[in-house]
């Protein structure tokens, strides 16, 4: 064969080479960014195998090179199929990369769609959306629904005495206790201003008051906040309201209205307290 066609043929091999090194660069990424399990350990493997690859190409090229007296067309087509193969391993590796970072970064959106930026609870969008699931479940299979309304006591006070920094503190570190004491089943939100709403999936109001009287108990001892400057120590207390679904009680608009009632009772009486509707 023709000494041009054999370095054609050996050019071909190393660009495919290259591509093939190239495409362990993405793959490597992918690899750091994913999480242990199965996928992590089959991209490890997908790695290794490209690596043996690697050293194929330039075993076949010294073949063809010790064989360059005999080589024919078919050889040339295979260098050629041996660089497409590289090129492909390349984009394969960028796309799955690109698609991975997508992946996150959609992640990423809808975690902030449905987040509070100052308490990391759930936001009132979240909230709204879930309680109709919530009470459609509810009623379709007869189960238990309690929902919780908590309200910061004197929360206007604060804001006036200490400022709105010391605020955000003492509503973002409440937020944190009410997630440490609410069950995994449980949905927090922020429901608005320094109100928290809890949506109690199959629990009974009994069961819910115990929750609530366990949250106020806590927060009562609770330092939420320090005043920079002095060190002065914050502490806040919580009114609770709570209603349950029931033959009276039978939808969204029903069980906002009667927990608001109770929390609205659970201040008039004087504060910090749960109260829990008659309904």
């Amino acid at each position: 064969m023709h000494p041009v066609m054999i370095i054609f043929e050996l050019a071909l091999l190393v660009i495919g080479a290259l591509f093939l090194v190239r495409s362990l660069t993405p793959i490597k990424r992918l690899i750091l960014e994913l999480p242990d399990g199965n996928l992590k350990k089959r991209w490890k493997v997908l790695s290794v195998l490209i690596l043996f690859f690697i050293i194929c190409y330039f075993v076949f090229g010294y073949n063809l090179w010790l064989m360059r007296e005999e080589l024919s067309l078919l050889s040339i087509v295979v260098s050629v199929m041996l660089l497409l193969e590289g090129i492909f391993a390349y984009v394969v590796g960028q796309l799955a990369l690109q698609t991975t970072n997508d992946v996150k970064d959609i992640a990423i959106l809808q975690h902030e769609s449905i987040t509070d930026a100052l308490t990391g609870l759930k936001n009132r969008r979240y909230f709204d959306q879930r309680i109709c699931e919530e009470v459609a479940l509810s009623k379709r299979y007869k189960l238990p629904l309690t929902l919780i309304l908590l309200d910061v006591d004197y929360f206007k006070k604060i804001n006036d005495t200490y400022g709105h920094t010391v605020g955000d503190e003492v509503l973002t570190n409440l937020s944190k206790l009410v997630l440490e004491v609410v069950r995994d089943s449980d949905i927090v939100a922020r429901y608005g201003g320094e109100e928290i709403a809890i949506i109690t999936p199959n629990t009974s109001k009994a069961e819910a008051e115990l929750l609530a009287e366990r949250l106020r108990g806590k927060v009562e001892k609770t330092t939420v906040a320090m005043v920079g400057a002095t060190q002065e120590i914050v502490q806040v207390t919580v009114s609770l309201g709570i209603c349950s679904l029931s033959p009276v009680i039978t939808d969204k608009e029903a069980l906002l209205e009667e927990s608001d009632q109770a929390l609205y009772l659970a201040k008039k009486y004087g504060r910090n307290r749960v109260v829990v509707s008659n309904w």
